[in-house]
């Protein structure tokens, strides 16, 4: 028999079906006992849910219980069931439909380490984000009394910005320091995970490895590592960097045939981090290699913003083969 379930923070919709038939329709809680009890009267369903941040430990219940379970890429899927009525009911029933035909395309299911070091990156990352927010309010509270931070170094911040007060409009102190304080919170924060991710990357063999690369520092290595996971999984790094999002997007019918921007797929950070890389290769690396000549070269064509994403993209198919062959950076292979 086949499963489908809508997962939802609350409840969630379940569609079970046997030999091109509806078998149940029901409602659970979203936990563990909800599901034991909605499913004890089945044996070994085969399961299909979308991935989402909670499907993993969903997953994990329903294995628990017996049942074999696929997760499975939400955007395919959406692209295969295209109907303008949606509700829980609906999807649970599309999800049982997949599930019985075997038409969808199951997700990497990412190991406990991994995704503890996604956990971590997102967290900094967050603190990162919210520390260029903080900086930009408080820049724009002093533009409004016509002051200007102009260019000053993190450190310096805080200080330049008290004496800007202090000189120009002396109440104004009063309304920045809790910012500045929130400010200095988040900085702290974000300074211990970045301190604990250096430490994860200089313990871990593979993202030491992956460090012999120019421009590829702590943070590209665990996102890397932690995003793949498993490079077995893919069978060449073309596959790796279109995983990334780091392709070119494809429109082709008939005698129409062009190629797009970049497909922007895959885990926005990691892609982040890799083009970061890319440019601290081609702007800030002093020494040679095949690699940064390539995308020099590149630069004079195209220009230096393609020439960093195509260097990004060759970049992760480069530390793919590294990681596969266990092998350091070859400047010149």
């Amino acid at each position: 028999m086949y499963c489908g379930i809508d997962l939802a923070n609350k409840t969630s919709a379940i569609c079970i079906r046997r030999q091109q038939k509806m078998v149940l329709e029901t409602e659970c809680a979203t936990d563990e006992d909800g599901f034991r009890q909605a499913l004890k009267d089945f044996k070994q369903l085969t399961i299909v849910i979308e991935a989402s941040p909670f499907a993993e430990w969903v997953a994990l219940w329903l294995e628990q219980l017996g049942h074999q379970v696929k997760v499975i890429d939400p955007r395919r899927a959406a692209a295969l069931i295209r109907t303008k009525k949606k509700t829980d009911r609906l999807d649970a029933q599309q999800l049982a439909r997949l599930a019985e035909t075997g038409w969808y395309h199951e997700v990497h299911r990412k190991s406990d380490p991994a995704r503890l070091l996604r956990s971590h990156l997102r967290a900094r990352q967050g603190l990162v984000e919210a520390r260029q927010a903080q900086v930009f309010r408080i820049r724009g509270l002093l533009r409004v009394h016509g002051l200007k931070v102009g260019s000053v170094s993190k450190a310096r911040f805080a200080e330049r910005v008290r004496q800007l007060c202090h000189d120009h409009v002396p109440d104004l102190l009063a309304v920045v320091e809790p910012l500045l304080s929130v400010l200095q919170g988040i900085r702290d924060g974000e300074a211990a995970l970045t301190r604990r991710l250096k430490q994860v990357a200089q313990r871990d063999a593979s993202c030491r490895l992956l460090m012999t690369m120019p421009g590829v520092g702590p943070m590209t290595a665990v996102a890397f590592v932690s995003t793949v996971d498993d490079p077995h999984r893919f069978a060449r790094g073309d596959q790796v960097a279109a995983y990334m999002g780091l392709v070119p997007s494809v429109y082709q019918t008939g005698d129409t045939h062009y190629t797009g921007s970049i497909t922007r797929e895959g885990d926005k950070l990691t892609r982040t981090l890799l083009a970061e890389a890319a440019n601290a290769l081609l702007a800030h690396y002093r020494g040679d290699c095949a690699l940064k000549r390539w995308g020099e070269r590149l630069a004079d064509r195209k220009g230096g913003g393609k020439a960093r994403v195509a260097v990004a993209r060759k970049m992760a198919m480069v530390l793919h083969r590294m990681w596969i062959n266990n092998e350091p950076f070859r400047a010149f292979a």
